[in-house]
């Protein structure tokens, strides 16, 4: 079969002054979904629209398969983009905005017209084909537009943020959609999101991008359980990790003795094969989940906000020196509130990072 992997190297992007993409070099096979995300301004959208050659790169190269397109126009590139709106034509009809694209290419009618109704077929969309969009939920909508893509039959989709337009019910009810897309397609996709939960349920590989920079890339279970740097590890997950700051205090055989700054009798001992120097300054991370309730010694938590979701609650506290720290409980069903709760990290699931925010392992 064709190779319609994605492959860049050394690609850069700058507005004037500004570097925006640093050099980002990926290798997203034939047939994945891959999931670019970061914060707002991180350079995600722009990297996409440079592979949708929408943005000309400054530096480096993009090849489709075994082709550099680095220089080509968007229309011979082989994708499709699906944007963030919905950019439907509202005078024409759901069939009508989904055959545009092949009757502009003057293919044959009744080949428009088989495209138009197997993709309406994959989309639930067969009753709705002779609707205008104003007569369409969002969803409906979003998928009349990513109808339109695939009838263009492209070797890769494109989403540029396509579900922040819909309500909470409605992005869950599409991401499902779109996962269930992705395998009936078997098509290359690579989707722009700064929704880190997306990322997770959606994509077989994440590139995690932030100053122009991918921090990290790999497997969601991967990212969440091996986090590369602080960035990582804070991003990946929600609710975020909780990050105290520490102090070398001590060595053993297999790892080190930390101590929480500014709390000389808090310390945990942490399995770690390069172990820092004495004295160093470290910050530990510990998942909401990985904080137990416990009896005597461990970190004192004065609960000041529950969330009670039903089968589990996140416990938001502060630590007596102030520092910020929430805890999960599975099928609680009594409130914290006002309450001053000891929790204790399993130390094998701590995660040590350095000064400059890269982990120590």
């Amino acid at each position: 079969m064709k190779d319609a992997g994605v492959h860049l190297r050394g690609i850069k992007k700058s507005f004037g002054a500004i570097d925006v993409i640093r050099g980002v070099d990926m290798d997203i096979q034939r047939g994945q979904f891959a999931v670019f995300v970061g914060p707002s301004g991180c350079g995600k959208s722009t990297l996409l629209r440079m592979i949708a050659g929408l943005e000309d790169t400054s530096d480096g190269q993009i090849a489709i398969g075994d082709r550099d397109v680095t220089h080509e126009d968007p229309a011979d590139r082989g994708v499709a983009m699906v944007f963030q709106s919905y950019a439907l034509y509202p005078h024409l009809s759901v069939y009508e905005n989904m055959a545009f694209s092949l009757r502009l290419a003057k293919r044959p009618k009744a080949e428009v017209d088989e495209k138009v109704r197997e993709a309406a077929g994959i989309l639930q969309l067969v009753e709705h084909l002779d609707k205008k969009p104003a007569q369409l939920s969002g969803g409906q909508r979003q998928r009349v537009a990513i109808g339109r893509a695939i009838v263009r039959a492209p070797e890769v989709f494109l989403f540029d943020e396509p579900l922040s337009n819909l309500d909470a019910e409605l992005r869950v009810q599409m991401r499902l959609e779109l996962a269930r897309l992705h395998k009936a397609l078997g098509a290359t996709m690579i989707y722009v999101t700064h929704d880190q939960v997306e990322a997770m349920t959606l994509a077989d590989t994440i590139f995690v991008l932030q100053g122009g920079y991918v921090q990290q890339s790999g497997a969601p279970l991967d990212l969440y359980d091996d986090p590369s740097n602080r960035f990582v590890a804070g991003f990946i997950g929600s609710p975020s990790m909780n990050f105290l700051d520490a102090t070398v205090s001590g060595h053993g055989d297999n790892g080190v003795t930390a101590t929480l700054t500014g709390q000389p009798d808090i310390s945990f001992d942490i399995p770690l094969v390069d172990r820092p120097a004495h004295g160093a300054r470290i910050a530990l991370g510990m998942r909401p989940e990985h904080l137990q309730v416990t009896e005597g010694q461990g970190l004192r938590v004065t609960v000041d906000v529950a969330e009670e979701l039903g089968g589990v609650s996140y416990q938001h506290g502060t630590l007596d020196g102030g520092e910020p720290v929430i805890f999960q409980q599975t099928g609680a069903r009594h409130g914290m509130h006002g309450t001053i709760q000891t929790v204790t990290p399993d130390p094998g699931r701590i995660f040590v990072f350095d000064a400059e925010g890269d982990r120590i392992r």
